[in-house]
């Protein structure tokens, strides 16, 4: 069966600093576990914020459930020269135990740069024995030229520790185009749409349907997370039972589809 998790942020009100300035993270991740688990859901992406504002108890009760941390969402920076605060979430991620580690690279394309990503991944794939590091290869981001971004990818290290994830959002083309540069590397799909709605999946099964089907062909047989739900960037954005209604409303047809 394919597995399938919720992101804790699909859940977070706070994600976008819509509610408050002072803390990102406005929701205690671990009083959902017990329902995310009984939903049906194969385990989770932590959002960092969930984690690393949060005290040693709640921790504790998030990486000792037996639902599981199966993906560590981090959105340390690549930017920054020194390996310090990439240490710190290496470390957060190994205590999770999750199997996987989501980051991103910012947004500068210049060749030095990249090649500092790809030294800067190395040494942080280094941090992370048995753990694949996976690159959100964002719209936006150093990454969104498959051709540049296999090239930071390869500088990280071989596949099983250095991965990547693809959109449902992105085009037939930029799938077929990250396919065909790190093929190899894809390992994990964020369901997600952005363009500024988050319909239910039943609204939109053949389009969905269609692109679960190119992922296939292009030979994916990895994981997805739910990362974007109804209500997303909504009104009812700040109403986490609400998205939490939407994400089991889109699991049971991701079940349908992906089997």
């Amino acid at each position: 069966m394919t597995q399938i998790y919720l992101a804790t942020i699909a859940l977070e009100p706070n994600r976008w600093f819509g509610i408050t300035q002072d803390r990102w993270a406005t929701i205690t991740a671990s009083e959902w576990l017990d329902r995310i688990r009984d939903a049906g859901f194969d385990g989770i992406e932590l959002w960092e914020a969930h984690a690393t504002e949060a005290g040693p108890s709640e921790r504790s009760a998030i990486f000792g459930h037996d639902l599981g941390v199966a993906v560590y969402n981090s959105y340390v920076s690549f930017d920054d020269e020194s390996d310090e605060a990439r240490q710190q979430a290496a470390e957060m991620a190994r205590l999770s135990g999750a199997g996987k580690v989501k980051w991103n690279t910012g947004a500068h394309r210049d060749n030095a740069l990249l090649d500092a990503y790809g030294e800067r991944l190395a040494r942080w794939v280094s941090e992370l024995p048995g753990v694949q590091t996976v690159c959100e290869c964002h719209d936006g981001s150093a990454m969104d030229d498959p051709l540049a971004a296999a090239e930071v990818l390869a500088a990280g290290g071989p596949p099983e520790a250095v991965g990547a994830l693809v959109h449902t959002h992105d085009s037939g083309d930029l799938l077929r185009a990250r396919f065909d540069a790190y093929g190899e590397r894809i390992c994990h799909v964020h369901v997600n749409h952005l363009n500024l709605k988050s319909p239910p999946l039943a609204d939109i099964r053949d389009e969905f349907t269609a692109t679960a089907s190119l992922l296939r062909d292009l030979g994916f047989d990895g994981t997805w997370s739910l990362e974007f739900v109804d209500g997303t960037l909504s009104e009812h954005d700040n109403e986490p039972e609400k998205l939490f209604a939407a994400a089991v409303a889109d699991l049971g047809v991701l079940r349908e589809i992906l089997g």
